[in-house]
């Protein structure tokens, strides 16, 4: 699959996400259980998702990723619990969108990194996805 990068001006938005580490193997399971959790205690609280879920990755080593997943917001609310308040970054991104399976979405990193090197650009900060369908996703890499 060929992808089509973009660069573009990401605003900060308010987000409620469960973190963790998971093991890769473990990965989709777990990051679908963190999703339906957050979104259960919105609805539960009445707080309406202000876009599609998303997972945040911080560190992938080792076979463990050290991430985050839930969903972005209008509003900002408190952390309670395992669901703990943070932000998607206002960031110059490097944007593409995976179509397929998760286990494929790694090439979708091998082209971003690679645009990012012939571009003379560098990582600048955590990537993450949104899911936009069940074999859609976007990919966001804040870059300097």
């Amino acid at each position: 699959m060929k992808y089509d990068i973009k660069v573009q001006e990401h605003a900060a938005r308010p987000a409620l996400v469960i973190k963790g580490k998971i093991k890769i193997e473990q990965a989709g399971d777990a990051i679908g259980g963190n999703i339906g959790a957050v979104g259960g205690y919105l609805e539960k609280a009445g707080v309406p998702p202000a876009g599609a879920p998303f997972t945040r990755t911080y560190q992938f080593a080792d076979g463990v990723l050290d991430c985050e997943s839930g969903f972005p917001l209008a509003q900002p609310v408190k952390s309670q619990g395992k669901f703990v308040a943070t932000e998607l970054p206002k960031a110059t991104v490097a944007t593409t969108v995976h179509v397929g399976d998760q286990a494929s979405s790694e090439k979708a990193y091998e082209a971003l990194h690679a645009w990012m090197a012939a571009n003379g650009k560098q990582p600048a900060g955590a990537p993450w996805e949104v899911y936009v369908a069940d074999d859609r996703m976007e990919i966001y890499f804040p870059i300097r």
